[in-house]
C-alpha cells in the first residue's frame, strides 16, 4: 500500500526528532525565523507598520517572541494587535520548546557520560585494563605512592562494568584519595575503539586486570595483543604489568607482549610467602609493610582508610658518587636512615647482597629501603661509632622441621616444593584435608628433604584436630579452601579451625609456629583473635606486587628473587649469633656484625610484641642506626643473606 502524504511528513518529522538535541534546535530556528518572517510582512500591511524598514519590523517580532511581555504597551489597529498577539504566542509555544529541549539535551550528555564512553585526554596516568579482587587494592597502593609528592596524578580504569558502579565502588572502598583523580570508563579492553577511550599512548604505565575465572589468560592474551596492534606511538616502549593464572603461559604473555609487559605468577607468589612466612614467623608484617608506599609526607591531613594503611619503607634505586670505587660494605653503613640491600647496573640488573668487599662502579645504582626518597641521606662512615667488643660471630644450625599443613587448594604442591628447599634432611609434612582423594592428589616432584604423610578428616572438627596431636608440629599453615567454597566460605572455615588451633594450643606447654591464609583484607581483623604467629592476605599482596612492579620495572626481578629460594632472601636469625645481649647496643653495632657474616641487616623482631598490632607486631624494618636497642634471647634480626646458615 502506498503511503500518504501525511504518513511521509510524520515519518520524515520522526527521522529529524531522533537525531537529537542539535536537529531538534535547528528545526526550531527555522521554525522561528519563518513566523517572524511571516509577522513583519503582515505588519507591513498595516498602518503602523507602513512607514517602519522591513529590518526594524522583524527586529520588534523578534523581541515579542522573546518577551511576551512586550505587547503590552502595543496599540493600533486591529491587524497590528492581532498580528503581535499572533508572534507572541508563537514566541511563547517556541519558549517553550526550547527550554525543554535543552532541559532534555543536558539530561542525555549527563546519562551519555555516566555512560563511560567519552575520551580521556589525560597524560603521564596510570592505565588500569579490568576489574577483579585485588583492583581495590591495586587504586590503594597508587594513591599512596602518589601522595608521597606535591603534583597532582590520575588513575584511569576501563573495565567492562558500568561506570557509576565502579565509581560508588570506589568512593565507598577508598574515599578521600588526596592529589589523586580517578577516572572509570566502561569498555572492553580487547576492542581498539574501547582501548582509544583511555589515551594508551600517554600512559606511563598498564596494569592488566583478568577476571577471576579459569580462562583468565585467555582474555590476558587477546588484551595485549590488542594493545601491540593498536600502539602506533613513535617506538615509545610500553609499561604493562599483569598476573598469569598458570605459570605454563608466563613466557608466551611475556612473547606475546614483545618484551613490554612484567608477568608474576600469584600463585607462585603466595605459596612461597606462606613457606617461608611459617618458617619465619613475622615475615608476612615485613612484606605487606616493604610492599607498601608511605604516602604520608605532603598530604598529612589526609583521613581515610589508604591513609590509614600508609606506612613503612619501601624499595627505593640511588646513585651515590661518594661511594663510587669504595666497597659494599661502606654503603651499608653510610645510611642513618636507609638499609642498603644491594646494587643495581643495566648490565647485571639487580645484584641482593653482593660481597662485602664489592668495589662500586659509576654507573651502580644502590638498592636502598627508606621510609621516602627525601630520607635518603649519606654520611661519612668515619663518623660512625660501633661497640664492636660486643659483636660475636656464631651460627645456629636450624632443627629439622615438623610441619602440619591444613586444607589443600591449587598453591600445597608449591607450598610443600618451598618448604623442601629450605628444610634440613628428615623432616616432616603432615597434609590433614577433608578431601577424599588427598593420597591421589599428592604428586609432587623433586622432594628430597621431606617426609610428606597425609591425614583424612575435617579441619573445622575439634576432635579431628585433637586426634593428630598438635604438640608434635613446629609450624602449622592453614591453606584456604578456596578449590571448593567461595571467598566468605573458605575464610569463615579458615576462622573456625583457628580457633580450634587456638583452644588446644593453650592447654600444650610447646606452642607451634601458625600461619594462616587470609583471602579478603577484611577478615583479618578477626583473624587475630585466634593469636595465630602471621596472616597472608592473599589479594592484598599480589595487589601491591603488582603496583610496585608498574611504578619500577627494574622491581620484578628483585622481587622474584626474594620470593624464591634461590638467591639472596630475607631471614629472621637469632640476634645471639651477632651480639652479646647483656647491655644497650646502637643498631649499627649489629649492622657491622652482620657485615662480617657478609649479611645486609635491615630490621629485628622484638618477640614479646609478636601479638602487638601497634607495634608491628614486634618487625622493625630499617631503624635508625643510632638508635640504643636492648634484646633479649629470643629476639631476631632480620637480614638479606644467600643463605639461612
Amino acid at each position: 500500500m502506498k503511503a500518504t502524504l501525511k504518513e511521509h511528513l510524520v515519518y520524515r518529522l520522526q527521522n529529524i526528532l531522533a537525531k537529537g538535541t542539535m536537529a531538534l534546535l535547528s528545526l526550531l530556528g527555522i521554525m522561528s525565523i519563518f513566523f517572524i518572517l511571516l509577522t513583519a510582512l503582515i505588519v507591513k500591511t498595516t498602518p503602523e507598520g507602513i512607514n517602519d524598514s522591513f529590518l526594524k519590523l522583524l527586529w520588534h517580532s523578534l523581541m515579542r517572541t522573546l518577551d511576551p511581555g512586550t505587547m503590552g504597551g502595543d496599540e493600533g489597529s486591529w491587524g497590528f494587535l492581532l498580528s503581535m498577539l499572533f508572534i507572541t504566542l508563537i514566541g511563547i509555544f517556541i519558549i517553550s520548546i526550547l527550554i525543554g529541549i535543552i532541559t532534555t539535551g543536558i539530561e542525555n550528555a549527563i546519562v551519555s557520560l555516566q555512560k563511560g564512553r567519552s575520551k580521556v585526554v589525560e597524560k603521564n596516568h596510570t592505565l588500569i585494563l579490568g576489574w577483579n579482587n585485588r583492583i581495590m587494592s591495586v587504586i590503594t597502593e597508587l594513591i599512596i605512592a602518589n601522595n608521597q609528592y606535591n603534583g597532582k596524578f590520575s588513575i584511569v580504569i576501563l573495565a567492562s562494568r558500568d561506570k557509576v558502579e565502579m565509581e560508588d565502588s570506589i568512593k565507598e572502598n577508598i574515599g578521600n584519595t588526596g592529589n589523586t583523580k580517578i577516572i572509570c570508563r566502561s569498555g572492553n579492553a580487547t576492542e581498539k575503539i574501547d582501548l582509544e577511550l583511555t589515551n594508551i599512548n600517554d600512559a606511563k604505565s598498564i596494569i592488566i586486570l583478568p577476571s577471576d575465572t579459569a580462562y583468565a589468560d585467555i582474555q590476558i592474551f587477546k588484551i595485549i595483543l590488542a594493545i601491540i596492534h593498536r600502539y602506533d606511538g613513535n617506538n615509545k616502549k610500553l609499561h604493562m604489568v599483569t598476573e598469569a593464572r598458570y605459570n605454563t603461559n608466563l613466557d608466551l604473555i611475556k612473547m606475546v607482549g614483545e618484551n613490554q609487559v612484567e608477568v608474576i605468577s600469584p600463585n607462585e607468589i603466595i605459596a612461597r610467602i606462606i613457606a617461608q612466612t611459617a618458617r619465619q614467623p613475622g615475615l608476612a608484617v615485613l612484606y605487606a609493610e616493604l610492599l607498601s608506599f608511605n604516602g604520608k609526607f605532603y598530604y598529612k591531613d589526609i583521613r581515610s582508610a589508604w591513609y590509614d594503611e600508609a606506612s613503612g619503607d619501601e624499595i627505593y634505586y640511588h646513585s651515590q658518587d661518594e661511594l663510587i670505587g669504595l666497597p659494599y660494605s661502606d654503603a651499608v653503613l653510610s645510611y642513618m636512615t636507609s638499609s642498603v640491600i644491594g646494587v643495581f647496573n643495566e648490565k647485571e640488573s639487580n645484584i641482593l647482597n653482593p660481597s662485602m668487599d664489592y668495589k662500586i662502579q659509576p654507573d651502580d645504582k644502590l638498592i636502598l629501603i627508606a621510609e621516602d626518597k627525601d630520607k635518603i641521606v649519606y654520611e661519612s662512615i668515619q663518623n660512625i661509632k660501633l661497640f664492636e667488643d660486643k659483636i660475636i660471630n656464631k651460627t645456629s644450625i636450624p632443627d629439622k622441621d615438623n610441619i602440619l599443613i591444613i586444607n589443600w587448594n591449587r598453591l600445597t604442591p608449591v607450598i610443600i616444593s618451598e618448604i623442601d628447599s629450605y628444610a634440613v634432611p628428615g623432616s616432616s609434612i603432615t597434609i590433614l584435608s577433608g578431601d577424599k582423594n588427598i593420597d591421589e592428589t599428592i604428586n609432587i616432584k623433586g622432594i628430597n628433604n621431606c617426609i610428606i604423610y597425609t591425614k583424612k578428616g575435617d579441619p573445622t572438627s575439634e576432635s579431628v584436630l585433637s586426634s593428630i596431636d598438635i604438640g608434635n608440629f613446629d609450624n602449622i599453615i592453614v591453606v584456604s579452601d578456596s578449590d571448593n567454597l567461595t571467598k566468605m566460605e573458605a575464610d569463615s572455615r579458615s576462622l573456625i579451625t583457628l580457633l580450634h588451633l587456638r583452644r588446644l594450643c593453650q592447654e600444650l606447654n610447646k606452642k607451634p609456629i601458625i600461619v594462616s591464609q587470609i583471602l579478603d583484607e577484611k577478615h583479618r581483623s578477626i583473624a587475630e583473635e585466634t593469636r595465630a604467629d602471621d596472616f597472608i592476605v592473599s589479594e592484598k599482596i599480589v595487589g601491591q606486587c603488582l603496583t610496585q612492579i608498574s611504578e619500577n620495572e627494574h622491581l620484578h626481578d628483585l622481587l622474584l628473587e626474594i620470593f624464591s629460594a634461590e638467591g639472596a632472601e630475607i631471614y629472621f636469625k637469632p640476634i645471639t649469633d651477632y651480639l652479646e645481649i647483656d647491655s644497650k647496643l646502637n643498631f649499627k653495632t649489629l649492622v657491622k656484625s652482620g657485615i662480617k657474616k657478609g649479611e645486609s641487616v635491615i630490621g629485628y623482631k622484638i618477640a614479646s610484641l609478636f601479638n602487638d598490632p601497634k607495634s608491628n607486631y614486634g618487625v622493625s624494618l630499617n631503624p635508625n642506626k643510632n638508635a640504643e636497642l636492648q634484646f633479649s634471647v629470643d629476639d631476631r634480626v632480620i637480614v638479606v643473606a644467600t643463605v639461612e646458615y
